[in-house]
């Protein structure tokens, strides 16, 4: 298990670290305004992800197996596609 937690915290990182149009904003904007007045917006997408990612939660463990072996497939042949 700790193992999981290690590999989604280097992705995770990984992933936070290339750079992008928002850690370009977020640059510009602790450089203009200080990293005081910064933080509520790095820590924006974190707050806005709430609401669909328990949503989502909540559909995929409501739905039957049946449902999660055909999401499976779809999911692996957009995969290959």
């Amino acid at each position: 298990m700790i193992a999981y937690v290690i590999l989604g915290i280097t992705l995770g990182f990984a992933a936070g670290a290339q750079p992008g149009p928002f850690q370009t904003f977020l640059i510009s904007r602790t450089l203009q305004h200080g990293w005081r007045r910064t933080l509520p917006a790095a820590f924006a997408p974190l707050l806005s992800d709430i609401v669909p990612v328990a949503l989502a939660l909540l559909l995929l463990t409501s739905l039957p197996t049946w449902t999660e072996n055909v999401l499976y497939l779809v999911g692996g042949c957009f995969v290959l596609f």
